[in-house]
This record gives C-alpha cells, sequence and structure tokens, in this order.
C-alpha cells in the first residue's frame, strides 16, 4: 500500500455490517451413492514430478475458472451436519476446536483501517464459525520481536505505507520475523507486508525473505481489480472462479526461487496493473514455517473475512497427531465420493474421527488404508502434516485402472508424500496425468468399494 491513508466510510462499514448479520454459513450433509459414478474433470490437479510445468520463470498463472464466490457458505464437511463453535470448546457436531493465536502488528508505518480489517475478519469468522473447528484470537503489538512473536501462532503484518519502512523501522525485528517462521510459525503478509516478506521487490530493495521463492513487481493502482481463484486457491478458500477485489499498490509476485514449494492461490485476472496472471495470492515456506503474501485487501471492502482466516490457518499449518482406523478412513471415502458425485468438486476438508483434516491430508489416508486393506493390516494410520500441491495439473483419457496398478500408485503416493510433505502435482498412469480431483476420487472409489464389499475391486472406473 502507498502512502495514501485507505478510508471507509461509515455508510459502507454500515452496510457491510448488516449484510454480514444476515450471512448464514451453510454446511451440507450426505448420502451414500452407487459404486459407478464418475466425475468430470474441468478443473485442477496433481504430480510425482516436483518441476511446475505450467508456470514460466516469471509469472505465475490460473489453472481454474469456477463458480462466483458466496461468502458464509464455503464450509463444507464430508461428515455432515451443522457446526457451530459453542463455549465449551468444540463444535456441536464434536469436534474439537483448537485456536489459532494471531499477532498482528499495529504500531508505525502500518494503516489502522488494515489493522482494523485483519481484526473485524477474525471476529467475524468466529462469530458466523466460517472455519469449523478453529477459532481466531488475536493481540496487536507496535513492536515485533522474538518476545513479542513468541506466544503467538501467526505474525500478521498488514497494509501499510512501504515495505520498505517496514525493512528499516527500528520497531521491527526481521532477524526475530525469520526465526520465528523459520521455527515452524507462520506469517501473512497483506500489501506492504507482502513486499517486506518476499525474497526481492524488482529494482528496489531485498525483503526479510520469509517467502524466499516469490519476488514481487511494484504497480501503482489503486481501486478495484479482478482476481483469478486457482484450484490451490479453491481447495483452501471453498470458492473459485474471479472474484473482485481492492488493490491499492500492492505486489504482482512471481518466482524466482525453488517452483516447487510455491502454492499460487490467485492470480491478477485483469490488465489493470500491467500484469496479468501474476501472483495475487501466493504461498511458500520458509524452514519449518510458512509464508502467505497478499497482494489485494482481502480485509476491506468488498470483504472476504473468511479468506484472511483461512490464509492464516494455512500458514499456521496446525499439526495434528492422532490416528485413524482403516474402517474409519473408508467411512469417511464413501461421503467424500457421495458429495463429489453430487458436486462435482472436492468437499473443503474432510472429517474423520471427529476431528477435519485437508483433502490433502486425506489423499494420504485414502493410500494408506489402500494398502493396508490389500495386505489385512489392521494398525492405525497417523493423522500428519500434508501440504497441497504447489502447481496442480493433469490430463488422461478415460478407462479402467486395474488393481495392481492403483496398489502400486498409491505406494508411490505415500513415498512422495512422505519425502516431499506435500501432494504431488499430478499422478502418472496407464490413462494418463492425473489430476488431484482425479487422484482423490479413485481412492475415494476404491475405499468405499471396500467399505460395502468388504474387498478392494478388481479395476476402477475413470471418466475424464
Amino acid at each position: 500500500m502507498g502512502a495514501k491513508k485507505i478510508k471507509i466510510t461509515k455508510k459502507i462499514l454500515s452496510s457491510m455490517v448488516l449484510l454480514l448479520a444476515i450471512t448464514l454459513t451453510i454446511n451440507i450433509g450426505f448420502v451414500s451413492a452407487t459404486n459407478n459414478s464418475t466425475i468430470n474433470q474441468s478443473t485442477s490437479n496433481t504430480s510425482f514430478n516436483s518441476t511446475n510445468n505450467n508456470t514460466t520463470p516469471n509469472q505465475l498463472k490460473s489453472t481454474t475458472n469456477t463458480t462466483n464466490p458466496s461468502e458464509g457458505t464455503n464450509n463444507i464437511s464430508p461428515s455432515g451436519g451443522t457446526s457451530t463453535t459453542n463455549n465449551s470448546g468444540s463444535s456441536n457436531n464434536g469436534t474439537p476446536t483448537k485456536t489459532i493465536k494471531v499477532l498482528i502488528y499495529d504500531g508505525i508505518y502500518s494503516i489502522d483501517d488494515c489493522v482494523t480489517g485483519i481484526e473485524d475478519a477474525l471476529q467475524i469468522t468466529d462469530a458466523e464459525n466460517l472455519v469449523p473447528g478453529y477459532n481466531f484470537t488475536y493481540v496487536t503489538s507496535t513492536i515485533i520481536n522474538a518476545a513479542t512473536l513468541a506466544p503467538y501462532d501467526v505474525l500478521a503484518m498488514p497494509g501499510g505505507t512501504a515495505g520498505s519502512d517496514y525493512l528499516s523501522s527500528n520497531s521491527i525485528s526481521g532477524t526475530a520475523i525469520q526465526n520465528f517462521v523459520a521455527s515452524g510459525k507462520g506469517y501473512l503478509g497483506i500489501c506492504a507486508g507482502a513486499y517486506s516478506g518476499a525474497y526481492y521487490v524488482n529494482d528496489m530493495y531485498y525483503g526479510w525473505g520469509v517467502a524466499p521463492d516469490v519476488s514481487c513487481e511494484h504497480p501503482d493502482q489503486e481501486g478495484n481489480l479482478t482476481v483469478q481463484i486457482t484450484s490451490a486457491g479453491q481447495q483452501l478458500l471453498g470458492y473459485g472462479g474471479i472474484i473482485t477485489m481492492v488493490h491499492y499498490n500492492g505486489p504482482a509476485m512471481y518466482i524466482t526461487g525453488n517452483s516447487s514449494k510455491v502454492v499460487t492461490f490467485a492470480t491478477y485476472a485483469d490488465n489493470i496493473l500491467g500484469y496479468k496472471g501474476y501472483g495475487a495470492i501466493v504461498g511458500d515456506s520458509y524452514g519449518k514455517g510458512r509464508s502467505v503474501l497478499v497482494g489485494p485487501h482481502p480485509e476491506l471492502y468488498p470483504t472476504y473475512p473468511s479468506m484472511v482466516a483461512k490464509l492464516i490457518l494455512w500458514a499456521a499449518n496446525p499439526t495434528t497427531s492422532s490416528t485413524v482406523t482403516v474402517r474409519q478412513v473408508t467411512a469417511s471415502a464413501s461421503s467424500v465420493k457421495t458429495f463429489i458425485d453430487k458436486n462435482n468438486r472436492l468437499p473443503n476438508y474432510v472429517t474423520i474421527s471427529n476431528q477435519q483434516i485437508s483433502v490433502s491430508q486425506f489423499v494420504y489416508e485414502l493410500a494408506k488404508a489402500t494398502i493396508q486393506a490389500n495386505n489385512g493390516v489392521t494398525t492405525s494410520i497417523t493423522i500428519g502434516k500434508v501440504n497441497s500441491s504447489p502447481a496442480p495439473s493433469g490430463n488422461f483419457t478415460s478407462g479402467n485402472i486395474m488393481k495392481s496398478e492403483y496398489l502400486s500408485i498409491a505406494q508411490s503416493l505415500i513415498s512422495f508424500i512422505t519425502d516431499n510433505g506435500r501432494t504431488p502435482n499430478y499422478v502418472n498412469t496407464s490413462l494418463g496425468k492425473m489430476s488431484f480431483n482425479s487422484v482423490v476420487y479413485l481412492f475415494s472409489k476404491i475405499m468405499n468399494f471396500y467399505n460395502t464389499n468388504n474387498r478392494l475391486p478388481n479395476y476402477v472406473s475413470m471418466t475424464s
């Protein structure tokens, strides 16, 4: 954000409050479906090649075009039932509520409206249960150092006068921020906070580098523009397509490091900035932690409160250490298959053993359960961290995947995730490169069949 301070009128704020007050979170239940249903693949994707073949060295391109968002209706659990947070520390479907603790910088060079926007987004998210299973607490601080960061899961650096101002501020320790993220914590940088968190701002300065593989161009534009949500963004945020966001000189981002580490959640959809297709919202890893850089302002009107919260949650990357049984995985697989058959898309998350996990985590559970079911092994499966594919893609022809092949795919999938901590961009099969959506559907069909017939199928039919 440039030096001009954002002003939001009382009239707009009143309209926002009225609109948000009537917004309802809708959670959809599920029923079982037949074993022969297929999914048409027109979006998103996965790969055993860690190389991103769809992203040029200087551009982060969109891969998905789906429906426009409807804030407040994005949280869908394959276990069904309405989920709202109560005072006992759990949602009313029995899922334990986890708290994500956020430190928001509000010191010198920060913009008041941007700080307030992040606060409001987290308050709305909790009040309307936009991210079931999680609540968000926050504290603001005018000083960022090791001591102020220590109790928190994520640091949020809001829009400010300039990224270079943050870098030169005596109130902010870049070394403390780097150590904080490297230790396994998260960073959310919006506008000025994105510039300062990036590796390099072209022809201007180097940032803290907590997104070490991402560099920035510095557009000069203020006002609304359009943003394209990618397939990875759809998986995280729960909606896709082209949306309108407000922009105040925020970065247009591109990859200058390891492309396999970068996840593109959204790109600029028009050429108002002169950088159509460049990254608008990107994620990267630094040490054991994660960073999200955002060029436009989801916290300012038109607001996207759940987007702010879900990006913070992605950066926090909370750990889970519980275990599940093969039968619990198969039961959830049946619900996931039913959801995909009905909606022709993946759910936003999967509920298994009374906890919500990402679809990327669930793929790992599906692959493990498939191997164990084939071997007659009943030991529990640990739920661990699995990052999403950085550049999902794929294209295959319709046909059958025989049992020997899908068992080989499952084992290779387990090995890749174990070695890389994330799902691959695509999976090589006899039918071609199978996308992330298709891999989820493939193993959901397999385990749904097992759930019904107590044996693995001899083959699985897949439709492109």
